[in-house]
Parts: structure tokens; sequence; C-alpha cells
């Protein structure tokens, strides 16, 4: 059986883990918490980056990054999602959005001579212009159960559960329709972080 290494709080993992039960992958998938902050073991043997997700083959071998395995699972499935080159745009987009959100999150929780405002602003006004777009682009996914749609909704959702205050929902009507379609999904549910 083929393991997905995560950590519950991984916006990352959580795409893949919705992923696996979107596409009905749960028979042959299973799951391993680790934490990547704790040089856990499992996952230091399956990835040396220390980075989740990873998802470990039946040799061995490990795939490592979200946007690899989700491919990976896509194209594993009975029936894959559609998949074209502006939904793989999109999905981009919606991984820098949670690039920016993860760095921010990163470097408010350094010790408070250590954080840095430069960097949090830089990357507040990135995350604005990222939903901007986003808010642009929701009419040209292909279908609201896509690889782009589902990691909008990830970062959505990952802004609501590390940085609240950013009030997205403000001026993007399109992007809370998208975020409510995917709440409403028993995988989204189920792979919600936990409260801190």
């Amino acid at each position: 059986m083929l393991q997905l290494i995560y950590s519950p709080t991984s916006p990352y993992a959580r795409k893949c883990r919705i992923l696996v039960r979107e596409l009905g992958l749960e028979p042959e998938i299973g799951e391993t918490a680790a934490n990547p902050f704790e040089d856990d073991d499992v996952l230091l043997r399956a990835n040396p980056l220390g980075r989740v997700p990873c998802l470990v083959m039946e040799d061995g071998r490990a795939l490592t990054e979200s946007a690899l395995i989700a491919a990976w699972l896509n194209a594993r499935a009975a029936n894959p999602w559609l998949c074209d080159w502006d939904d793989r745009r999109l999905e981009a987009l919606g991984h820098g959005l949670l690039d920016l959100t993860v760095a921010r999150r990163v470097e408010m929780v350094r010790e408070s001579g250590l954080f840095c405002d430069f960097w949090i602003t830089r990357r507040e006004r990135g995350i604005l212009r990222a939903l901007d777009e986003l808010e642009t682009e929701t009419g040209a996914l292909p279908s609201p159960v896509s690889l782009g749609a589902l990691t909008i909704a990830v970062a959505l959702d990952y802004l609501d559960f590390r940085y609240p205050e950013s009030n997205w929902r403000q001026r993007h009507p399109g992007l809370v329709s998208l975020h409510r379609d995917w709440s409403g999904r028993a995988s989204f549910v189920e792979t919600a972080p936990p409260a801190d």
C-alpha cells in the first residue's frame, strides 16, 4: 500500500488528502501523520527535504511536492479530473497564494526580535494581488472540480486558518462562491486542520 505522509496543518498535504478522497483512492493509499518541525524519522527516511506531503510508492521511492503528487494521483484515478494548461496555470497561481501565506505565517511565529515587518508587509501585498487576480480568473476555471479550483479553495481556507484578518471575502465574491462550494464537500470537512 502507498503511504501519504502529511501534517494536519499543512495546506499542501491537505490538497493531496482531499484529492485521494475525491478520486476514490483511499483503498490504495494510507496516511501517516508526521511533524516536519521535529525531524520525524518516518518523514526523513522518505524525504530528505523533511517536507510534507510525501507519497511513498510501493518500491520505497517517494514523490515530493504537492503539485507533482496531485498530478500523479489524478493520472492514477479511474475517473481523472479534466486537466488542461489553463487549469494548471490557475493551480500554479493558487500555489503561489499558498506560498505567500505560509511564508507570512513563518515570519509571524518567529521570536519578536527576529521577525521582519518588511517581509510580512511584502507578503501581505502579494497575497492581495494574488486574490485580485484569482477573482478575475475564477470564470476561466474549466470546472469547479479541478486541480486549479481545489488548490485555490485550499489556499482560501488556509487564509482563514492562519491570516483571518486578511478579510479576503470583502472584495472577492467569485472566490467566496468557489470556497463555499468546496467547504460543503465531505473531503474538505474531513481534512480540515485542527483548531489551534
